[in-house]
């Protein structure tokens, strides 16, 4: 069954936490490290077993939220249960082996900053899930973190590829760059000039929704037709003002937006107001971020960002956890 994360009181371990750190691991040795930790529940599914639920494994072979082409789920399975069976290996080769090389493990003691760490990714009272994929020459780049916010520390599980998750905790203050090292990406454009998308654009949300499933369904002459049935309802300028675009204007915008080169899915949750979760979604273009948003109306608005300002964003958040 997938993993619920409960709270637990504070610990002395979660109070006085050695900042910045990061530790790599195997998927053994984190599940070794949670357990050794007070049985910490992690934000993932780790059993291994095939079925429809099955978040890790979709994670692992690249189904998750962003459908795309599936490999062997089966081999991703494989790999999880063999990591799993790490977690219980005392011997030399072992998870419990490759945590005393790491400095984190003596004896049955786990670190101190490392067990604080999961302790406020399982309990703290911000919990944020950030999504990226985009296209690169070598193929899709994708990536997955989780945070734990607590007063006065951020723990970030990141899961880099196959084998390897990071650890990382440091202080708030760091918040702004780590996120935006994160996100910071340039649009792989193939043999192309950039599309450059104005600052501000608004336009009807079945509009955007039509020109996707053109782009998908390879269809791209009907674009005409939709743009000339919303003249008047696309909107788009800058900082000195926004204007209705002509028919050629839509017809331009829309063949940019359907060369998404990837986008980002941030999900904030305060611990205390699970009912009401943030979401933010960006995607990229030619010319860099562009967040989307609901607008008025039946709308969609697209604004051009910075990989800066999805921390500068969301830091109000991070610096009220009490």
């Amino acid at each position: 069954m997938t993993t619920v994360v409960r709270v637990r009181p504070a610990t002395p371990a979660t109070q006085e936490v050695p900042v910045p750190r990061q530790v790599t691991l195997s998927l053994g040795e984190l599940v070794l490290a949670a357990r050794l930790a007070g049985d910490v529940p992690l934000p993932l599914r780790t059993d291994g077993a095939p079925g429809p639920d099955d978040r890790m494994v979709e994670r692992l072979d690249g189904r998750g939220d962003d459908p795309g082409p599936v490999p062997d789920s089966r081999a991703a399975q494989r790999m999880v249960a063999a990591e799993l069976r790490r977690a219980d290996d005392t011997g030399p080769g072992g998870a419990r082996a490759r945590l005393g090389e790491l400095g984190v493990l003596d004896g049955d003691e786990l670190d101190s900053g490392l067990a604080g760490a999961l302790h406020v990714l399982a309990g703290g009272a911000l919990s944020l899930v950030l999504d990226v994929a985009a296209r690169r020459r070598v193929g899709e780049v994708r990536l997955r973190a989780w945070f734990g916010v607590t007063s006065g520390l951020v723990t970030r599980l990141t899961l880099r590829d196959l084998t390897d998750l990071d650890v990382a905790w440091y202080d708030p203050r760091r918040w702004v760059g780590e996120l935006t090292r994160a996100v910071d990406l340039d649009p792989w454009v193939p043999e192309a000039a950039p599309l450059v998308l104005p600052d501000h654009v608004s336009l009807p949300s079945e509009l955007l929704a039509g020109a996707t499933k053109a782009a998908r369904d390879q269809r791209p002459d009907l674009l005409p037709a939709m743009a000339a049935g919303h003249v008047g309802n696309v909107r788009m300028g800058d900082a000195r003002g926004v204007r209705p675009a002509d028919t050629e204007e839509v017809v331009a915008l829309l063949r940019t937006l359907t060369t998404c080169r990837g986008r980002l899915r941030l999900l904030t949750t305060r611990r205390d107001r699970r009912e009401d979760p943030g979401v933010a979604s960006w995607l990229l273009l030619d010319d860099g971020w562009h967040e989307l948003r609901p607008g008025r109306a039946a709308t969609s608005v697209l604004r051009r960002r910075d990989a800066r300002d999805l921390g500068l964003l969301t830091l109000p958040l991070v610096e009220g956890v009490q």
